[in-house]
């Protein structure tokens, strides 16, 4: 997902906020995705 969309769908006005929390939610993301892939195995 590009910064731009991931900023819209946070609701960030400024790209800098966003920047701020991209490392978070792109470990949650992966975290989420691995539990999932679990779950269907």
């Amino acid at each position: 997902m590009g910064i731009e969309e991931l900023r819209a769908l946070m609701g960030h006005e400024t790209i800098q906020t966003t920047l701020r929390y991209q490392k978070v939610t792109s470990r949650r993301a992966a975290s989420v995705a691995k539990q999932a892939l679990e779950t269907l195995l």
